[in-house]
């Protein structure tokens, strides 16, 4: 059966180009949802493995999603996806349980990687021991005076290491974090997994000079004296803080339009004119390899709405294609032949590609070089 996995965005077209990505995937089923409460209706009536949530969205934003989720969904995994992230937000929401942030735009391979990636951690969540608080079982290893290396693995993915040697704690790693630090670190997870293995020679080197208890001591004390706020509070912080930021950044008068709607314009101009030299044309529009188009010009109303996303998964496939063709070059078009039409892409940049539809009544040779003349207009528009 296959596992189920949520998407939650407000971009139809990004939803529309994931769902054609994941098209003929095996191993997980995708259900889309455009802000927060529809994805908690869905979560209400259909069981989910996993939840993959923009930040910005009306209704409910992907940060009280996540809040809700903790809530009343709190085993089912989450990854996040934002065009707004900064360092602090993507280490607050790592603390709050995400498994992975993704930057915005992001390959379809990426999100697939990640996906499966949370996936197989959400499988394997039963292995191990759960359920019993990291102080007290340290306490258990150091009392049986064990020689052993404990794996403790929090929900989102991220692993740290604890050594013993005679039921003495020796060392201790996370990240790039060794030592006393590693612990205390350690120490501050929740709903943590653990797993033992037998330490053989050579062990590692000491690193810990000071006895278990004093570090649980210690690590109590850091505890109630924090008055840290909750990873989630200062992720919605961080995030009122980048609005508020681009509102300062938004020019107050509506004339002069913004740099982002005049570039949006010079673009669909530069449409207009190309279709008006080429024959036969029925649609021409820019997309992003995200499959986000930003410009069409459609003068004969043609159903272009899957284009965008169809021929973005098709633009990387062949370029894949390409690249593992040695001594082919480059590549630069796509052509596809239908009964009725051609369908002409080119790159105009690695981000953007132009994508022509030509009635078979057309001239394609002509629309082919009008192309190539009008790409150096629109890589500078861009």
């Amino acid at each position: 059966m296959k596992q189920q996995v949520l998407i939650v965005d407000d971009e139809p077209e990004l939803l529309l180009s994931i769902g054609s990505g994941f098209e003929k995937n095996a191993r997980f089923q995708m259900t889309t949802a455009h802000n927060g409460r529809e994805a908690l209706d869905i979560l209400s009536k259909k069981p989910m493995d996993l939840v993959v949530t923009d930040l910005r969205m009306p209704v409910m934003d992907g940060v009280e999603l996540l809040a809700a989720m903790t809530e009343s969904y709190p085993k089912v995994p989450n990854i996040v996806m934002t065009a707004f992230g900064t360092l602090v937000m993507e280490q607050q929401l790592k603390k709050a349980g995400t498994m992975e942030v993704l930057e915005k735009p992001f390959d379809i391979d990426a999100l697939e990687q990640a996906i499966n990636k949370a996936l197989d951690l959400h499988e394997h969540r039963n292995d191990g021991l759960a359920g019993i608080s990291l102080a007290n079982f340290l306490q258990i290893v150091a009392m049986e005076q064990k020689t052993a290396a404990l794996k403790v693995a929090h929900p989102n993915g991220k692993t740290g290491h604890l050594f013993f040697a005679a039921g003495k704690l020796i060392n201790a790693t996370y990240d790039y974090i060794v030592g006393e630090e590693a612990v205390f670190e350690m120490l501050t997870w929740e709903n943590i997994r653990l797993s033992m293995t037998k330490l053989s020679p050579p062990l590692p080197d000491p690193k810990i000079k000071s006895e278990l208890m004093s570090l649980l001591l210690e690590a109590a004390h850091r505890k109630d004296t924090s008055i840290e706020e909750k990873p989630l509070d200062l992720v919605k912080q961080e995030f009122i803080r980048i609005q508020q930021q681009q509102k300062k950044k938004q020019p107050q008068q509506k004339t002069p339009p913004p740099t982002g709607e005049k570039k949006m314009a010079g673009i669909k101009d530069l449409l207009k004119e190309m279709a008006g030299e080429m024959d036969g044309v029925l649609a021409i529009q820019v997309t992003g390899m995200d499959g986000i188009t930003i410009a069409l010009h459609n003068p004969t109303g043609t159903d272009v709405e899957a284009f965008s996303a169809k021929f973005a998964m098709v633009m990387k496939l062949v370029e894949k294609s390409i690249d593992s063709l040695k001594g082919m070059g480059d590549f630069e078009e796509n052509l596809v032949q239908s009964q009725n039409a051609w369908i002409l892409t080119r790159f105009i940049t690695p981000q953007y590609y132009v994508g022509i539809a030509v009635s078979r009544d057309g001239t394609l040779g002509n629309v082919r070089l009008v192309a190539q003349r009008y790409i150096d207009q629109l890589r500078k528009t861009l």
